[in-house]
């Protein structure tokens, strides 16, 4: 298990994979997502505290990340 902090088009996305997951490494579902690369690193490394795992830092990448659904939306 490890937590991926990718940059993609100046936007960061923090991506939690786990060991057994079934999501493809071009489907990756993204868990945070911000302009501001202070904040998702923070929020990396409160999921990495959580998790008791490492950071994976990566840029670029084929496809944006999905996001999950937020509350609220159908």
């Amino acid at each position: 298990m490890y937590i991926e902090l990718r940059e993609k088009n100046s936007k960061y996305f923090v991506i939690i994979h786990e060991g057994d997951s079934k999501l493809s490494p071009n489907k990756a579902a993204a868990q945070f997502a911000s302009t501001n690369k202070l904040q998702a690193e923070n929020v990396a490394k409160q999921y990495a505290k959580q998790k008791k795992c490492l950071i994976r830092y990566t840029s670029g990448g084929t496809e944006t990340p999905e996001l999950p659904p937020q509350p609220g939306e159908a």
